[in-house]
């Protein structure tokens, strides 16, 4: 992880990522940070130092199963945090968040700011909601197996917007399958009537 230095860049991220929407950065320090493959940003043997606000790259979220697998709840997307969990707790999550692809973030330095963080309501409210949808996630991966043709449908209905997911590599791995199977699940509900294909590795719910 390393700390960058460039204004420029930092504002137009702060801008598309609306973080003075989420919080109130006149009484907040923030910082650009650059977080390399194979990186670590939240797990149990981690102090969490950082708030980190996605705006580029690929983070996934992930828990350890009894049996040593590793058991996939979420993609981290542009826009999403990570270290809310922790925050909440002031303690380590069982969750992991492993970067696989290089990352550019806000960071939001915990125990500087956590004063002021307790008492921003519109940080409350956006950390409520971002909170929930890691237990909904986690639930989803804790649950009884499914089919992936449920599974995908029930991706679509409750978490995609628009009902549309864009990009099969992504969703084979939010599903938890691979991309052959999720490749047959698309063509039977193609087949069904309550899929449509809209462009390259783009599908939407009919």
């Amino acid at each position: 992880m390393k700390l960058i230095h460039d204004n420029a860049l930092m504002e137009k991220m702060i801008h598309e990522l609306d973080i003075d929407g989420k919080l109130d950065r006149e009484k907040i320090r923030v910082v650009l940070l650059r977080c390399e493959k194979g990186e670590l940003l939240s797990g149990p043997h981690i102090r969490q130092r950082y708030l980190f606000y996605l705006w580029s790259g690929i983070i996934q979220i992930y828990g350890i199963g009894l049996d040593g697998r590793k058991i996939p709840v979420n993609l981290a997307r542009k826009g999403d945090v990570i270290g809310d969990v922790e925050f909440c707790h002031s303690r380590n999550s069982n969750l992991f968040s492993e970067v696989l692809k290089e990352a550019l973030c806000i960071g939001i330095p915990i125990r500087e700011n956590r004063e002021y963080l307790e008492n921003d309501v519109r940080f409350l409210r956006f950390l409520l909601k971002s909170v929930t949808k890691k237990v909904y996630l986690t639930s989803i991966a804790e649950s009884p197996p499914v089919s992936v043709e449920e599974r995908l449908l029930q991706y679509l209905r409750e978490e995609c917007e628009d009902n549309t997911i864009d990009g099969v590599e992504h969703t084979a791995l939010r599903l938890r399958c691979s991309r052959r199977q999720l490749q047959r699940a698309l063509a039977a509900l193609i087949n069904r009537g309550e899929l449509e294909k809209t462009g390259k590795g783009k599908y939407r719910l009919v």
